[in-house]
This record gives C-alpha cells, structure tokens and sequence, in this order.
C-alpha cells in the first residue's frame, strides 16, 4: 500500500488549454499568495497574526493554485506526485519571484520596526542554537505537510479544514522553537528579505542568517521526508495487515 494523492493529480488527458490555464493559476495566485504569507509576518510581527494570515491565505487561494507557497511544500507535493515537474518548476519560481518582490517593496515600509522576521543580532556562538531550534521547528512543521498532503494519510477532508489544520501545526512549530517570531520555514522568503536587508540597510553581517534560516529548514525537511516515507508509512502498512 502506498499513499496515494488525489488533488492536484497529474491527468494524462488534461489539454494543453488546461494545462496553461492551470500553469496561469500557479503564476499568479502562487505569487499572490506567497507575497500575502511574507507581508502577514511583517506586518503582525507575531506568530497569532502570521497563522491567521497563512489561514487566510491557504483558504483563498489553495482552490486556485495548490497554495504550497514555499519551495519545501512543493517539493513534498513534487515527491507525493501531487504535481508533475513543469508545474514544480513554475510553483518554486512564482514563490521566489514573490520572496524578491516582498523584499525589494515591503521592507522600507518596516524599516523603522524591531522585530522583523529574519533579523538576527545573535553573536557567533548562538547561531549553532538557533539552527537548532529552526530544524526542529520545521520537522513538526514539514512531517504534518507531508502528511496531510498523502490521500492515504491525511488527516482532514475538506479545504476549509485542511487550511485550519495546517495553519494551526504552523502557530505550534514556530511558537515552540527558540526562532519564534522570526522564522517562516521558508528558504525562499528568507533569501529575499536578506538579500534587501542588505541592499538597503547595509546589513551585510544578517547574511549569516542565511546559514540558519535557508540551511535549517532544508535539513528540517529532510528528516521530515525521511521520518515519513521510512518509518511513518511502514508502521502504517504493518498495522494495517494485522
């Protein structure tokens, strides 16, 4: 038994109208929504705010373009063959198209705040904690992605729901890791906001950020993936045939 994926399936007899009608829905609303998502965690600056926008933003537009809204999610849904290797292609450029766009036009209007997301003035020492705690954070984050995303597997069944369950086990990973506040679990976002903390604040020195805040939840999701497909999914199958 293998977990199967119904949404977003691959049909071979989809037209090529379909498909660039499809393809139109990921560049666009992809984009939108991701950009949603990055100008939520700048404007609320907390982990309520965030999630009731990542809630909002699931909601919206999961219907009209997959609302992976971050290169990891994709991948995932690239691995469960929720989506085939153009449309891959096309959900990871939109979301970083959005990562720059949020950092080159949303970052001088929060140029005066305190607590942006991605900012780190952590000297050397701290940094191997903090990449820690973002790994962590994204193994709860990215195994219940991974989860809900398999048929077999999930946990919820309808979009509504779904969008409540994820956009809760996104309040809880970034609430109980040391990076609260900071950290989307998104490498894409965090290249962006980086790349235009130091274009236009000459924060050169965040670039070390990167090392935790693109590195973490790769590695986060790795062992996500890793958990899921090599013990998750057996443990599931043995007790089935009991």
């Amino acid at each position: 038994m293998e977990p199967t994926v119904n949404q977003f399936q691959v049909n071979p007899e989809d037209s090529k109208e379909k498909e660039a009608a499809q393809i139109s829905n990921i560049v666009v609303f992809e984009t939108i929504g991701t950009l949603l998502v990055i100008y939520g965690a700048l404007a609320t600056q907390n982990n309520f705010g965030l999630s009731l926008v990542y809630f909002i933003s699931l909601t919206l537009f999961g219907r009209l373009s997959g609302g992976y809204f971050n290169p990891i999610c994709t991948l995932i849904g690239f691995i469960d063959g929720a989506i085939n290797n153009k449309k891959t292609m096309y959900f990871i450029g939109s979301q970083i198209l959005a990562s720059l766009i949020a950092g080159m036009f949303f970052m001088p209007l929060f140029a005066n705040s305190t607590n942006l997301p991605y900012y780190e003035s952590l000297p050397t020492h701290q940094v191997l904690g903090t990449l820690m705690s973002e790994i962590a954070g994204s193994v709860i984050f990215f195994t219940f992605i991974q989860i809900q995303t398999a048929e077999n597997t999930k946990i919820t069944s309808t979009q509504i729901q779904s969008s409540a369950f994820i956009s809760i086990i996104y309040f809880v990973a970034r609430q109980y890791t040391a990076t609260m506040g900071n950290s989307l679990f998104n490498p894409a976002a965090a290249f962006g906001l980086q790349l235009f903390y130091g274009i236009y604040y000459g924060r050169w020195n965040q670039m070390i950020n990167l090392l935790m805040f693109v590195m973490g939840p790769w590695i986060g999701a790795l062992l996500a993936i890793t958990f899921y497909w090599k013990i998750y999914t057996p443990t599931l199958i043995i007790k089935s045939t009991n």
